[in-house]
């Protein structure tokens, strides 16, 4: 589903709903005095699932299955916790075997199928967030911001410890980024006038502000062990530009591309787009590199994570779809190292998180949802 679309729909929908409650105030039918809040806040909820895609679960979700199974995986709940939430990243330590396992509000070290420590509380917690590794890629910073802007930014170490957090509330909203200018490093954001704020890595100022970009992530898109920005600077425009706010590399999609890239969490990353059935790969210079063909992904559904298993680009391939607003619902794909698609599942939650595993005669991938972490081996 195109853009245009996706809004002409979003708008219909809104102003069904508004001429409902005009003609309950005409009507007299509106709530009065104590219960006045509580019929606005009812409206805007309403107005507030209705644009980013809420209502009930297509018939197609409603019951978790296996669709697809070319290849018959060996599936395995390794990690249960009541307490952990959605998981948000799952990354490898040192080697297959250990794994940083983070949600939005825990971090979590998990060995050899179990949990070596304590969770640590993430206080603030975050709702997006992107680990950020050293030079020997590993896990070293955890950077993120929180629901409505409390925190704006956030950065923690590996251990769950509060470095520092910035709390701007609305005026600046959205998802943080990290960025190298070759002398300083910064955590980057929007803030309400579209303007990039960078902050100190170290200590959270504001150092300058930059051009209008809607942030996508950031990576070492150089592999010159120095994060990039990977931005939007239109509907359907992407570039990724260093700490000078230099352009490195440019792509143009058409509108079919309705939802944000993910990226993948390679050495040198991948930049995976979504638009309904259609998943293609671009490399770290946005250089198309793969497609497939998700079968049975909704207009409502798009790409949250991805992974090659193996050596990336000629390597069996991974994805989650998601389902928007009040939905509850994710798919896993898995396509052969030829594009074709050998396994698709149903799952019966949100799963937002994925990462493969080094073994030399499985496929291995370990994915994260709500309170729990699934491990397939194929």
């Amino acid at each position: 589903m195109k853009l245009k679309n996706i809004f002409t729909l979003t708008v219909a929908s809104t102003l069904g709903v508004l001429q409902k409650v005009i003609f309950l105030f005409r009507s007299k039918l509106a709530p009065r005095n104590a219960h006045f809040k509580t019929f606005i806040y009812a409206i805007a909820a309403s107005l507030f699932l209705i644009s980013c895609g809420g209502g009930t679960t297509p018939k197609y979700l409603s019951e978790p299955r296996v669709d697809v199974s070319k290849w018959t995986p060996t599936k395995e709940v390794i990690l249960k916790k009541d307490s952990l939430n959605l998981v948000k990243a799952i990354v490898p330590v040192q080697d297959s075997t250990e794994f940083l396992i983070i949600s939005n509000n825990q971090i979590c070290n998990f060995s050899n199928n179990i949990l070596t420590k304590d969770c640590k509380t993430l206080t603030p917690g975050l709702s997006d967030l992107a680990v950020i590794k050293n030079t020997s890629q590993e896990p070293s910073y955890i950077v993120g911001g929180g629901l409505w802007g409390n925190p704006s930014a956030a950065v923690f170490d590996s251990n769950g410890q509060l470095k520092w957090k910035k709390e701007s509330g609305f005026d600046a909203i959205g998802k943080t980024a990290v960025l190298d200018d070759g002398e300083e490093r910064f955590v980057v954001l929007e803030n309400k006038n579209q303007e990039l704020l960078y902050l100190n890595f170290e200590t959270g100022e504001v150092v300058r502000k930059g051009s209008a970009k809607r942030i996508i992530g950031s990576a070492d898109f150089t592999g010159d062990s120095h994060y990039e920005l990977l931005a939007a600077t239109g509907e359907t425009d992407f570039a990724v530009f260093n700490g000078k706010e230099q352009e490195i590399s440019r792509l143009t999609l058409s509108d079919d591309y309705w939802y944000e890239p993910v990226l993948t969490s390679a050495a040198l990353p991948f930049v995976v787009f979504s638009a309904e059935e259609i998943l293609e790969v671009y490399d770290s210079k946005l250089k198309i590199v793969k497609k497939y063909k998700a079968a049975g992904a909704g207009s409502k559904m798009h790409v949250v994570a991805a992974t090659f298993i193996g050596n990336a680009p000629d390597a069996p391939f991974a994805a989650l779809y998601s389902g928007r607003g009040g939905w509850h619902r994710s798919i896993l794909y898995v396509f052969s190292s030829t594009g074709e698609l050998i396994y698709k599942e149903i799952l019966g939650d949100d799963f937002q998180s994925i990462t493969a595993v080094p073994s030399n005669n499985k496929k291995i991938i370990l994915i994260g949802g709500r309170n729990e972490v699934i491990r397939y081996s194929f």
